[in-house]
């Protein structure tokens, strides 16, 4: 070795070589996922957590996803000194964004709300049977715990 190059530096006869640094922080699965698509909703979930999440072979199951269950699925993996902390936000539930619409029924108050699907099923009778669709435009919803309907007050 030279003077002057460091540590890390090789010098041969025609070349010189550096020396790569091994990682010090090793990386540790904590869930595995058969699509991509999972795997990438908990390492957003357990990056609003503060937690820095990876992806491992994620390419090769989105490119032949016969080899899932071959090379044990799409891994979800942190650092060692983050464990801890995804191991309680995995325990923890997940938030439920399904009763963050809030529309409720007038009478009975229940949150299990949606539009209802006659205007649109009528509309598709009548581009069978007309061959246009004549729109049906009275939005209405409908409960499904008491099966009240009733046109939302704008």
């Amino acid at each position: 070795m030279k003077p002057g190059l460091g540590d890390n530096v090789l010098v041969g006869k025609d070349a010189v070589c550096y020396k790569r640094e091994e990682p010090t922080r090793s990386m540790i699965t904590v869930a595995t996922f058969s699509k991509p698509e999972d795997a990438h909703l908990l390492r957003m979930r357990l990056e609003a957590g503060g937690v820095d999440a990876y992806i491992q072979d994620e390419n090769t199951v989105q490119m032949n996803w016969l080899y899932s269950n071959a090379i044990g699925g799409v891994r979800v993996q942190v650092g060692e000194k983050d464990l801890e902390t995804a191991k309680e936000i995995l325990a923890a539930p997940p938030a439920n964004p399904i009763e963050a619409d809030g529309t409720e029924c007038p009478d009975c108050s229940s949150l299990h709300t949606a539009p209802d699907d006659l205007p649109r099923r009528m509309s598709l009778l009548s581009l069978l049977l007309l061959g246009f669709p004549f729109p049906f435009l009275r939005r209405r919803w409908r409960c499904a715990d008491c099966g009240h309907t009733w046109r939302p007050s704008r």
